[in-house]
């Protein structure tokens, strides 16, 4: 798993580990699948925020990704 990636996903807020990050490569770009690790007390609704986060900022800050699949995982 690229470093630059964990180090961008652990600056957003909520999001505490990665377990599992896939990147596979689609011509020119890239497609990401992985799964964050959130406080497993936090409701459905702030995952999806979380994700939907995740992905916004994973996109903007690496212009060659054109797809992330995120998978929330409880901190348990």
């Amino acid at each position: 798993r690229p470093i630059l990636l964990e180090n961008v996903i652990l600056l957003i807020a909520g999001i505490l580990g990665t377990e599992k990050c896939y990147i596979r490569k689609a011509g020119m770009n890239y497609h990401v699948d992985l799964h964050a690790i959130v406080d497993a007390k936090i409701s459905v609704k702030e995952g999806h925020d979380l994700a939907h986060n995740l992905k916004d900022v994973l996109k903007k800050e690496f212009l060659n990704i054109e797809n992330v699949l995120i998978h929330i995982e409880p901190n348990e």
